[in-house]
């Protein structure tokens, strides 16, 4: 997530092209002359060995070393064995980025060119040289009057940036922006990504203040999947993210690995996108189209569209997109229909979608829109329209501008057809309003903007309170992983997986085991009545073994075996049956069960995989012996709180059954979703646990059930989401009451708590620390101060339990956020009014210090007003350095805690 350096790619003050010519088929040439075509304003040097005076008017060197100055951003067109070494020399000379364009350094038709790619690399690694590429089209920032790219048209300034992996997939979005007036803040791909990758490009273009809103092209993840999640997640908080996600093509040269039970590597990335707070697209189209709509559109007010059209065919199809994509069609006021009817004719049904008629006028059109837009329960009005005599398609599209340029409310336009209707699209683009071509795509681009803020509604939801209370449990759990590895084993057998799930308290059903026939029989004597009988072999022990051939589950498998001749004629069979496909040392016996009928239970499906990108996931659905579990496979990346808990339970099939047969539906999900959560910290707990399968979990009116499970293990994985860091909680004791307490991170569940905290403050404290008087904070506030990224920030509060009531509150919080590079951390304090004098303050700070210290962050600041003196002499009393800031009238007040060991670490300092 490093962003060292990547202003000298966006606002470099010189820049060197290597390899440029005058050669018309000259990718450096090409580059050069866009260059001098966007007006870029800094010094352009060009570098050719085969010496000549100039390219395209700009003095041409022979090499680097005769270059008047180093230039801020190389850019290298070159032949592909000459990179390493030219990348060797700019980083002797301290030149801190490169962007690499040519390509034949990431195709893979032989060890040879793997290995250039890897020279390069490491020709780059001694010297802290950024690289951009290989194999990119270039990047092109308006703001800055930059193209530097092959790119065939030039881009005009916008509020959306797009980032790509694709380059010719970035030339032809190029070239339709430019068909419809688009801009862009910022347009890249980045190629193979030998360095700068997609989490570095987002943390940039988040804290850009000219980038509204991010596009994302991607075929896979390069690096870290844990900081592209991560850098997302902080992008989505203020700005919309939409992602085209495409698959790798499958040549032979590559091949995808899926995580065990997971049948679709796009399920995975959906479920990330969405944890992460970003909206994916499914076609290059809709990528078209959601830059139009993020180019164009009004802030939000809501979700509720009205469709206005001169014909009930389009507006059917409209209504037909928005209920298949679960969006809101508006119920227009009585006062709206009364209006209405006085323009529309005297067989209008009063409903919404309004049909205008086909004699409808241009002035008809934009008096129906101006009286929907006027509408309370109405937040966005699609207007549809189809050419006829009465209404010409650019006179209505006139008459329509006029309204849709008055109204706060989102106007979006669909001009139906080709030969009249494309006008009328250039003139909705040239007024700046969204524009389509189908009632359908005009659906889907307003349905991702719903997407965005529902997905936005859901991160941050308030989390229930839930708290685990089985340390010295988990330390058995620890401990039976352990035994198992010491043991040379990657799997626990039945036995241990059944203990395993009553360590985190997941209730499993009385279970016998035999080694044969005759111990099969004699537990089924001394359990009595209906029994089932599973036989146990080095495959069924592993989870998910039973996705791919459901069959073989009844191989396996005898059910409802009432009497003792029934258990032992069964029994019999299925140890035929396994010694016809494993050896005797492959066997491992037979597991016993008393059957559980009769309580209308609901079989669902439950576990844990490992995708080799994202690390641990939990799958959620119907479960069963008999059905195919894959098509009800949801997915969710842990860690998991009662609210993501509880999404996942809705996104499957498992939900609308509970919802239908329930009779205590809240119970019942309640129930799943302690559940999931137990799975998530059993993930958190155990990095070596690999995949654990829970099939089939019953439902029923006497809770749930683990009837059968599987557990693999595995290397220590990490999660893609930073899990609550549990380890760094402490009891202490406040200085002068002695009231005791709990110093820890801080959780989305305590948003209550922390609100009930702002409102103790005093007006004075609010000042101090906000610097100005504010109100109360937002549940959006709160949701982004208590549901952080651990990777990024972290804020410790101390929290006691009340004194009069149930429950804890919050004494005071300190907060700091790092940044993407760990150079500095930016601290802030507050102490409840009551609290003070109570050591909270140096309690707090130590504990920041400390670990800030020990992730290796170099330096912690914070300011202050200079009539706050406590804070001050606090901070004087722990070390800090004080200073006046006279341009910002603040005290800032600063600490080094590690040294530098980079020159590029140096500059940030004093920079």
């Amino acid at each position: 997530m490093s962003t060292k350096y990547l202003k000298r790619f966006f606002k470099p003050e010189s820049i060197a092209i290597f390899g440029a010519s005058e050669r018309e088929d000259s990718m450096g040439g090409i580059v050069l002359r866009n260059l001098l075509d966007s007006g870029y304003a800094g010094k352009l040097m060009a570098v050719n060995a085969q010496g000549y005076e100039q390219v395209n008017g700009v003095h041409c060197y022979r090499s680097l070393s005769d270059l008047p100055e180093m230039p801020d951003l190389a850019i290298i067109c070159s032949p592909p064995e000459s990179v390493a070494g030219i990348i060797r020399k700019l980083g002797a000379n301290m030149v801190k980025a490169a962007m690499i364009l040519t390509g034949g350094l990431s195709n893979s038709d032989s060890d040879h060119s793997r290995s250039l790619r890897e020279e390069v690399r490491e020709a780059a690694r001694p010297y802290g040289i950024r690289i951009l590429g290989p194999d990119c089209m270039g990047l092109l920032v308006p703001g800055s009057k930059l193209n530097a790219s092959y790119a065939h048209v030039n881009i005009s300034k916008g509020k959306v940036a797009y980032v790509g992996q694709s380059g010719l997939l970035g030339t032809a979005m190029i070239d339709w922006a430019s068909g419809q007036e688009i801009g862009f803040s910022h347009f890249l791909t980045l190629g193979e990504g030998v360095d700068v990758d997609l989490p570095a490009i987002i943390d940039y273009l988040a804290k850009d203040p000219a980038t509204h809103a991010i596009l994302l092209q991607m075929d896979r993840i390069i690096g870290s999947a844990r900081d592209f999640v991560s850098a997302v997640r902080a992008a989505s908080r203020n700005k919309l993210v939409l992602v085209l996600k495409s698959n790798i093509i499958q040549d032979g040269r590559m091949s995808v690995e899926l995580a065990p039970g997971v049948d679709d590597e796009d399920r995975v990335y959906d479920a990330a996108l969405r944890r992460a707070g970003a909206v994916r697209v499914e076609t290059s189209d809709q990528l078209f189209n959601a830059l139009e709509t993020l180019s164009r559109m009004k802030p939000m007010r809501g979700e509720r569209l009205a469709i206005v059209c001169n014909g009930m065919g389009p507006n059917a199809l409209a209504n037909d997109r928005l209920l298949r994509k679960q969006g809101k069609l508006s119920e227009i006021t009585e006062e709206t229909r009364t209006a209405l009817e006085a323009i529309l004719p005297a067989e209008w049904n009063g409903r919404n979608p309004v049909d205008l008629n086909a004699d409808a006028t241009p002035e008809r059109f934009a008096e129906a829109i101006r009286l929907l837009t006027k509408d309370p329960n109405v937040d966005a009005v699609l207007t549809i329209h189809a050419p006829t005599r009465m209404a010409a398609s650019v006179a209505t599209a006139d008459e329509v501008i006029k309204v849709a340029r008055k109204t706060p409310r989102n106007v979006l336009t669909c001009w139906m057809g080709r030969f009249s209707a494309i006008e009328a699209r250039n003139h909705c683009n040239a007024a700046g309003i969204p524009t389509f071509m189908t009632p359908e795509e005009s659906v889907d681009a307003f349905m991702q903007m719903v997407d965005y803020h529902r997905n936005q509604a859901a991160m941050r939801q308030t989390p229930a309170p839930y708290h685990l209370h089985n340390l010295p449990n988990r330390k058995r759990a620890r401990q039976m992983l352990q035994d198992a590895h010491a043991e040379g084993r990657d799997y626990l057998t039945h036995s241990e997986a059944s203990d395993l799930l009553d360590l985190y308290e997941i209730p499993t059903p009385n279970t016998g085991y035999a080694d044969d026939i005759a111990g099969v029989v004699e537990l089924a004597r001394q359990m009595g009545g209906s029994v089932a009988v599973k036989a146990l072999h080095q495959d069924n022990l592993y989870p998910f073994f039973y996705d791919s051939s459901a069959y073989q589950r009844w191989r396996d498998l005898a059910l409802d075996l009432y009497s003792i001749s029934e258990v032992r004629h069964a029994t019999t069979k299925l140890a035929y049956r396994v010694s016809e496909r494993y050896q005797p040392e492959q066997t491992h016996g037979f597991v016993v069960q008393q059957m559980k009928r009769g309580f209308q239970s609901l079989q669902i499906n439950v576990g844990v995989t490992r995708d080799p990108v994202f690390g641990p996931l939990i799958l959620f659905g119907v479960g069963g012996y008999a059905i195919d579990v894959l098509a009800d496979r949801n997915i969710m990346l842990p860690p998991l709180n009662f609210a993501l808990a509880r999404q996942l339970v809705k996104r499957s099939r498992v939900y609308n059954i509970i919802s239908e047969n329930s009779y205590q539906v809240e119970r019942d999900v309640d129930h799943l979703c302690e559940l999931l959560i137990r799975l998530s910290e059993m993930v958190v707990d155990l990095p070596e646990l690999k995949c654990l399968e829970i099939n089939p979990l019953l439902l029923n009116k006497r809770g749930l059930l683990a009837v059968d499970c599987a557990v693999s293990l595995g290397e220590a994985a990490r999660l893609s989401i930073s899990p609550y860091p549990e380890h760094l909680s402490e009891n202490v004791s406040l200085r002068r009451s002695g009231r005791k307490a709990i110093l820890r991170a801080i959780r989305g569940e305590d948003e209550p708590a922390h609100l009930e905290f702002f409102n103790s403050l005093s007006p004075e404290s609010i000042r101090l620390r906000y610097f100005y008087s504010r109100g109360v904070p937002s549940h959006a506030e709160l949701a982004n101060w208590t549901q952080i990224d651990y990777d990024r920030e972290m804020a410790f509060i101390v929290s006691a339990p009340k004194l009069s009531g149930a429950g804890f509150e919050t004494l005071g919080v300190v907060r700091a956020v790092t940044d993407a590079d760990n150079i500095r951390s930016e601290f802030s304090i507050v102490i409840r009014d009551d609290m003070q004098g109570e050591g909270l303050g140096v309690m707090l700070m130590q504990k920041t210090i400390d670990y800030c210290t020990s992730r290796g962050t170099l330096q912690l600041v914070g300011s202050t007003m200079p009539s706050n003196k406590g804070m001050q002499g606090l901070a004087r009393k722990l070390g800090f350095k004080i200073s006046y800031n006279m341009e910002e009238d603040v005290v800032d007040m600063k600490m080094m805690l590690n040294e530098p060991t980079e020159d590029w670490q140096i500059y940030r300092l004093q920079h």
